[in-house]
């Protein structure tokens, strides 16, 4: 009963979904997923709605305060494989049918987007990895091994997800990678995809933040804070700076965002 809880309401899909909400208005200025009416079963909403069932699982097995299943060998530190296998099929299965779809320029836009995706990601996982599975603790010398980790996951989170300049190019197509799709099936694409970044900065600040060491409410109002702060300022970033090209963003992932993360994990092994 309690994994059932956990899985469906707190901090599973009905979190999920409040997120993916608060993120959508917060970081990209609209209330995603507004004008899905008559959903149609294809290729791209079925994978959508997969890509959902996922993200939501993955935000279950995160160490969160209060969490109702809290003795589940699946939680946390205790099942890294299982949290990443989550994740990561979020953001893979929706792939497919992208890119395959029948227009040049939807292709195009999606490939794009997986490359620049699978960059940051590794950059986050390793940022993840670091904070959750490295075995550091939380002594003063752990620290700058850990806030370099987090600040790499900060750098890399942007390209993970989609944001700002490494958005989808529109001067060819206003549609981007849901050319050739249906309104209602392209909204609900456009909502899982906020969801997945929503869902994938929620796991990088439950990750980096010191919860054990705090009450559970404090620790939950942080987690609010940040959550709110970061997607601000992404909202910004947005704003503020051009798409990147394709070069650019891995080159920003591999070069600038990675070796900070790599440095937090030699750090943390020589102490």
């Amino acid at each position: 009963m309690n994994i059932a809880l956990a899985i469906l309401a707190y901090p599973g899909l009905a979190l999920a979904l409040v997120l993916a909400l608060s993120f959508g208005l917060l970081a990209e200025g609209h209330t995603p997923a507004r004008r899905i009416s008559a959903l149609r079963l294809n290729a791209a909403s079925s994978t959508a709605l997969i890509s959902i069932a996922l993200a939501a699982l993955a935000l279950a097995l995160l160490p969160w305060p209060e969490h109702p299943a809290a003795g589940w060998s699946w939680i946390g530190s205790t099942s890294p494989l299982m949290l990443w296998g989550a994740l990561e099929g979020a953001f893979l299965v929706p792939l497919l049918p992208a890119l395959l779809r029948p227009t040049a320029l939807g292709t195009r836009a999606a490939s794009r987007e997986a490359q620049m995706s699978a960059a940051g990601r590794f950059v986050l996982w390793l940022a993840i990895g670091v904070a959750l599975w490295s075995g550091a603790d939380w002594a003063t010398a752990a620290l700058p091994g850990r806030a370099l980790a987090a600040l790499a996951g900060l750098l890399a989170l942007p390209a993970a997800i989609g944001s700002g300049p490494f958005g989808a190019e529109r001067s060819l197509s206003t549609a981007g990678a849901e050319a050739g799709l249906d309104e209602s099936t392209a909204e609900m694409v456009r909502f899982a995809r906020t969801l997945r970044g929503a869902v994938l900065l929620a796991a990088l600040i439950v990750a980096t933040l010191p919860l054990a060491l705090l009450t559970p409410w404090v620790a939950l109002l942080l987690i609010a804070a940040l959550f709110l702060v970061i997607a601000l300022m992404l909202r910004r970033i947005a704003i503020a700076l051009p798409r990147m090209t394709l070069p650019a963003a891995l080159r920003w992932c591999w070069w600038r965002a990675l070796p900070l993360a790599v440095a937090g994990l030699i750090y943390l092994i020589i102490i």
